[in-house]
Order: structure tokens, then C-alpha cells, then sequence
């Protein structure tokens, strides 16, 4: 489902948000762990690339799914992330069809 400028619709957008391999499993690991670190984040997520989620955080970084948090004066710095009020309204309704799966 690819959202365009001249039609697209919330379902849309936000399915092109969260497609892809890990975007989803991103959310549920930060749901389940808030204020991770990257290496945490990398730990639970086996066989991501620190590519791929370094792509996958900033893109829902920049949709509003997921908020980062940087610590620290001088590099290298500590980063955390944390889902935004977005994610969290998105999570029962995830839940739900996660629940029509299993059943």
C-alpha cells in the first residue's frame, strides 16, 4: 500500500509507516522495554543490521512513532527511545489484530 500526495488515506500512511521487516517489531520492543538504548533495542531485535535499525528508528522518528532522547556533553552520546503518545493510541488496536491472528 504506497500513499500518495494526490490520494491517500490515514490506513495508508500509516501502513506505509510500519511496513517493512522490523518497524513493528521495533514498537513492541520499545513498548515492552520504554527508554531502551540502541544496543538494548539491537539486542532484542536478533539478526537486525545496525543499518537497518538505525534506518528504521529514523523513519518513525520523523512519522512521530517513536521519540529519542540523547545524553551526554560530548560524543560518543547515550541515546534512548521511548514510543510518543502516537504509538501508545496505536498499540491497543495492534494488539487487537495481533489478537484476531491468534485466534
Amino acid at each position: 500500500m504506497q500513499s500518495t500526495d494526490s490520494w491517500s488515506c490515514g490506513i495508508s500512511k500509516i501502513m506505509d509507516t510500519l511496513s517493512g521487516k522490523w518497524r513493528l517489531n521495533i514498537i513492541w520492543v520499545i513498548s515492552k522495554h520504554d527508554n531502551i538504548g540502541f544496543n538494548q533495542l539491537k539486542n532484542n531485535l536478533p539478526g537486525i543490521t545496525n543499518m537497518m535499525l538505525m534506518r528504521s528508528l529514523e523513519a518513525l522518528t520523523s512519522e512521530g512513532y517513536v521519540s529519542k532522547n540523547l545524553f551526554g556533553d560530548k560524543p560518543p552520546l547515550h541515546s534512548e527511545y521511548h514510543l510518543t503518545i502516537k504509538s501508545h493510541k496505536l498499540l491497543p488496536l495492534l494488539l487487537k489484530l495481533n489478537d484476531l491472528e491468534s485466534s
